[in-house]
């Protein structure tokens, strides 16, 4: 698995670094969140930072495309494109499969890493950090169209949020965006 998560990482990176999405801050954000939820909670750690890298993976592709609707199945693809020629049990990949599948919620969480995955992605855009990061990179959008995503994702990412101690975390910062938008508009 530490081979794998290597893999991972260097494939997620490169790509970053060819289409500037996901943001760096936002991969950093999300990982060391998931990373504190997976040792706080007893879940696999590198099953957890495998999917936090991979889950966005082919976000910029996607973009590129003009398939942002696909980028899910996109990453997951490209996800059981990178098991190839290496030895993980079946365990694990459908376990970081089902991270990248499920990371914009689901019903019923395959499991509590890919439950773990959800919610530290919700941080990209419902912590005031993830935020910032956000409204700084969107800056050249038009006004009006940065406040339709900034609220659309706020929201997106608020509804798919299970796990109480992310919902703790975020409630106060959640309220404060969501009171700022609300400012912006009115």
């Amino acid at each position: 698995m530490d081979n794998f998560l290597k893999i991972a990482r260097n494939f997620a990176l490169a790509e970053q670094a060819r289409t500037s999405m996901p943001l760096l801050q936002h991969i950093d954000l999300s990982r060391k969140v998931a990373l504190r939820l997976a040792k706080k909670l007893g879940a696999d750690e590198l099953v957890v930072e495998s999917g936090i890298y991979l889950m966005n993976c082919m976000i910029g592709e996607a973009l590129k495309q003009n398939r942002l609707q696909n980028h899910i199945k996109m990453s997951a693809d490209k996800t059981i494109e990178l098991f190839e020629h290496l030895d993980i049990s079946q365990k694990n990949k459908d376990n970081i499969i089902n991270c990248v599948l499920e990371h914009h919620g689901a019903r019923k969480f395959y499991s509590l890493e890919s439950e773990i995955c959800c919610n530290a992605d919700c941080y990209r855009f419902v912590s005031i950090k993830g935020f910032t990061y956000a409204l700084r990179f969107l800056r050249d959008m038009s006004f009006g169209d940065l406040i339709k995503l900034l609220n659309n994702k706020l929201d997106e990412k608020w509804g798919v949020l299970t796990l109480d101690i992310c919902k703790k975390e975020l409630t106060p910062q959640y309220k404060i965006i969501q009171q700022f938008l609300n400012n912006l508009v009115g």
